[in-house]
């Protein structure tokens, strides 16, 4: 029994010294080849850092391109290219924030008139605004009159204009050119917003053309 477990521990440890040769492989050999800047091609297993700037193949043992590694950018173009990418993707949100506002639209009015109606009543509004406004510059305008007759009638009478009565004036005029400020204001953004809303309306009214002949091609 000893000799049969000796021999079997010398064959043990015989094929155990010779099992990594069989193991472990030999590592593949990574081989590179690119062109220099006089046109000649290289193949070779390093590569020198002066080809990284124009591109080179990895390649294997029978030649074969693995993967072709692109040129480094330079600083320049490297600025340019994120620049691209911030445009990209500036534009990819604008797009589905634009998705989701059609929807919401088209949700909220299922009708070109509905649209219409939800467009007046905001007409109506600046409209409103801008005859309040119409009111308070007539006021103001009074008011300035009355102060620039007051001091018209002190000048014909030969006495002093007070103080108090110059400050009222300019105060005054300060209120209308205000007053006039906000209603040349008010006016342009009517005039924006029945723009803006035609537009609006005419692009609902696309986008329903679109999903009806949409819904009507599936049935």
């Amino acid at each position: 029994m000893r000799r049969i477990s000796s021999c079997l521990l010398l064959a043990a440890l015989a094929f155990g010294m010779c099992a990594p040769a069989f193991a472990a492989p030999p590592t593949p050999t990574t081989h590179y080849r690119w062109t220099d800047a006089s046109g000649v091609v290289h193949f070779s297993d390093t590569i020198p850092s002066s080809a990284l700037a124009g591109g080179y193949d990895i390649v294997d043992s029978q030649g074969m391109v693995v993967r072709h590694v692109e040129r480094e950018l330079t600083p320049a173009e490297r600025r340019a290219a994120a620049t691209r990418a911030a445009q990209d993707a500036a534009a990819r949100r604008d797009a589905q924030q634009r998705r989701i506002a059609d929807a919401q639209m088209l949700t909220a009015y299922p009708t070109d008139k509905d649209l219409q109606a939800s467009q007046q009543a905001q007409l109506h509004q600046i409209q409103a605004d801008i005859g309040s406004l119409e009111t308070n510059l007539r006021s103001q305008e009074d008011s300035l009159t009355e102060l620039l007759a007051h001091a018209a009638d002190l000048e014909h009478s030969k006495q002093p204009i007070p103080p108090y009565v110059s400050e009222r004036i300019a105060e005054q005029r300060e209120s209308v050119n205000g007053e006039r400020a906000a209603l040349v204001r008010k006016r342009a953004d009517f005039a924006r917003t029945e723009t803006r809303f035609a537009a609006q309306l005419e692009h609902y009214r696309a986008l329903r053309a679109k999903f009806s002949n949409t819904d009507d091609s599936q049935l």
